[in-house]
């Protein structure tokens, strides 16, 4: 659904009654199938929404316009950015570096066709994949590697998890979201770079 509010087309997305972390990945999702600088309007009821959507967007570098709570619920604006680029000098250092070390992880993977992932976990922002990527590590999970997203998925900055294995994907997906991780999906890497979406 999409309404005209102050010369901008905001889309609408209804996340009442689900919990934390789906309104967040739901909104993930949605942002990234408009353009730059449209907008779109949340609708949530989750008390858990309001520090969460703040945050969430000082990580991934879109704008809260507007937030309010109306009848019991709360209604966010959020104009999509271009992506998180870092805030201070020592962010934006760590930020490039990451990207240089993910690329270079990439090219690596490039040269020996057969090492490469199957599969990429895709997650709500850079921020979560590395919280993730700790967790899982303390806990002694490794099957994976942190790849950049692929801009057939997502055109600005992001990580995935990339796979080989389809079953240790899935376990992998299912038990961050268990523990409340921000996963948005699992990618099929195809030959035709269109990254379709596992069922899972």
């Amino acid at each position: 659904m999409q309404v005209e509010d102050s010369n901008k087309t905001e889309v609408i997305v209804d996340t009442r009654g689900l919990f934390c972390p789906l309104p967040l990945t739901i909104v993930s999702k949605k942002l990234k199938e408009i353009p730059e600088g449209e907008r779109l309007k949340v609708l949530a009821d989750d008390k858990a929404f309001k520090k969460d959507v703040k945050f969430w967007c000082q990580e991934t570098g879109n704008k809260l316009i507007d937030f309010k709570e109306i009848d019991g619920h709360y209604e966010a604006v959020i104009e999509r950015g271009r992506g998180f680029h870092g805030e201070s000098l020592i962010e934006k250092i760590k930020f490039i570096s990451l990207g240089v070390k993910l690329h270079i992880i990439q090219h690596l993977l490039d040269l020996l066709p057969s090492k490469k992932p199957k599969y990429l976990i895709t997650f709500v922002s850079i921020a979560e994949g590395l919280r993730a990527d700790k967790w899982l590590k303390e806990k002694g999970i490794d099957k994976y590697v942190l790849l950049p997203v692929p801009d057939e998925i997502y055109p600005h900055c992001g990580l995935v998890f990339g796979l080989r294995d389809k079953d240790e994907a899935v376990k992998i997906f299912n038990l961050l979201k268990e523990n409340k991780f921000a996963v948005e999906d699992i990618h099929i890497v195809d030959k035709e770079k269109k990254y379709p979406v596992l069922e899972t």
